[in-house]
């Protein structure tokens, strides 16, 4: 017979049978919700965190061309330009050079031992001549921007025999200034009938590198324009203007350099140019070069807020010796900017 519960015993029978344990089979009505959340959301940082700490920081890789990717495989990615800070300075008068830093000399001192190469009694040619082989930095400000190749033709304080050959045409409506350019001993001195004569084919532009003519003249040289490019006279680059005879003269004597960029590297390129000869004196060897330095440092263009000419050596063509100068020194600042000039 079972026995009577009283409402006390029934209400002891009812909490048993709605909380009791999990263990027990029966659903727990106590909420833990709350309490199991923050602790699964704490392990789960705790374990982030530590993946984190173990795992090695990434750094962003810069995107490189497949071109430039193998062309860097091509040369190792060794910079053409030689850095030497970390090297020690020379300690003696005989050093291996790779494993020192080079020395640098006056202008006068390279000059100097130059001679004693070429004296008579080793090479024996004591007026040969003698050449700047300068070293460019030709990254712009902006990265991955790079200064276009560029040339000239600069006439020298003191003139010499550079050995170098040039083919000139020059233009002119005045046949006193005609028969002076050919006097001179350019290429081909013509007056406007020229324009005809290259449009009927008697006149062959092909071995012609550089052209100049009177300001005056270069409308009615227009209809030709395509036949001479780049080498179009003008004034902004110096083959044009109302007297021919000094810019003819410039070309005939002058020296003229231009740029040879590195294939791998873009930002080094280099100008080897003579700027006299060993028979002249210091005095003369020292002007030419400050002039040519000035010329080549002046294309920098305003783009470009460092140096561009980054080295300078001395050497000649018969003898491996090559000497560093400071050619800093040689270097003017600009004087006038652009804005300034053009007021």
């Amino acid at each position: 017979m079972g026995h009577h519960l009283g409402f006390g015993g029934f209400l002891v029978q009812v909490l048993v049978q709605r909380w009791h344990p999990v263990s027990f089979g029966n659903t727990s009505y106590i909420h833990t919700g709350c309490v199991m959340e923050a602790a699964r959301k704490g392990t789960r940082a705790k374990a982030d965190a530590k993946k984190k700490a173990s795992k090695k920081e990434e750094v962003k890789k810069e995107f490189i061309p497949l071109k430039k990717r193998l062309e860097m495989q091509q040369t190792g990615g060794a910079s053409p330009r030689r850095k030497d800070d970390h090297l020690k300075d020379p300690i003696d008068n005989v050093w291996i050079s790779r494993f020192y830093k080079w020395q640098m000399y006056s202008v006068r001192d390279a000059i100097a031992m130059h001679r004693e190469t070429h004296h008579e009694t080793q090479f024996n040619h004591s007026n040969a001549l003698i050449n700047a082989y300068i070293e460019l930095d030709m990254s712009a400000d902006k990265k991955n921007r790079y200064i276009d190749n560029f040339s000239n033709v600069i006439q020298l304080p003191y003139h010499f025999e550079n050995e170098q050959q040039r083919t000139v045409l020059a233009i002119s409506r005045n046949e006193e200034v005609i028969e002076q350019a050919w006097q001179m001993g350019v290429t081909l001195a013509a007056g406007l009938d020229v324009v005809k004569q290259v449009q009927s084919g008697e006149v062959s532009f092909q071995d012609i590198q550089h052209f100049i003519a009177e300001k005056d003249t270069l409308p009615d040289l227009v209809p030709i324009r395509g036949l001479m490019k780049r080498r179009f006279p003008s004034v902004m680059n110096g083959t044009a203007g109302s007297d021919i005879i000094p810019i003819i003269e410039r070309f005939i004597k002058g020296v003229e350099y231009k740029t040879t960029t590195d294939k791998f590297h873009h930002d080094f390129a280099t100008i080897e140019a003579p700027f006299g000869r060993l028979g002249m004196t210091d005095e003369q060897l020292e002007e030419n070069l400050s002039a040519l330095l000035n010329d080549v440092e002046n294309q920098k263009p305003q783009k470009k807020s460092d140096q561009l000419i980054t080295l300078v050596r001395l050497r000649t063509v018969l003898g491996p010796e090559q000497f560093k100068i400071y050619h800093k020194v040689y270097i003017r600042e600009r004087a006038l900017n652009v804005k300034v000039a053009a007021s």
